[in-house]
């Protein structure tokens, strides 16, 4: 009888270090469900105007699904968008303000394209794009 009890005991231990052990090892495994990116599109000038008021949409070309993005939540020259981390074609086209050098103040048309751009931060991925004036 004390044979039984015995067997019976060790059955019990074996399935508690099994079942232990299963939860240790699944505890360990790290899952990386950072897919997202907050993407920044700035829109660059140059050294010779002052960018203060867009009005613009942005459209976000995800180069591998093909699926586009848009916004045209613009604050100053910037505007921000969640997106999938990967390879992007931007195209941003509207009307902006700017002041010039001598302070003389402008609203113009205008166009900022880029074919290939990163966006693969996770957090925060940033890229400037250069203005084409239309007019």
């Amino acid at each position: 009888m004390s044979n039984e009890i015995q067997c019976k005991d060790m059955k019990k231990i074996l399935s508690i270090v099994m079942l232990l052990m299963a939860v240790v090892l699944s505890a360990c495994h790290q899952d990386n469900d950072d897919y997202m990116t907050q993407a920044t599109i700035s829109l660059d000038g140059g050294d010779t105007l002052k960018i203060e008021q867009v009005q613009a949409m942005a459209h976000l070309t995800n180069l591998n699904s093909r699926h586009v993005t848009s916004t045209a939540d613009f604050v100053g020259s910037k505007v921000q968008i969640e997106l999938l981390r990967g390879a992007y074609q931007a195209h941003v086209e509207g009307i902006l303000s700017y002041t010039d050098l001598q302070g003389k103040r402008y609203v113009r048309s205008f166009r900022a394209v880029s074919d290939y751009i990163e966006l693969v931060n996770s957090g925060m991925s940033e890229v400037k794009l250069s203005i084409i004036f239309l007019d």
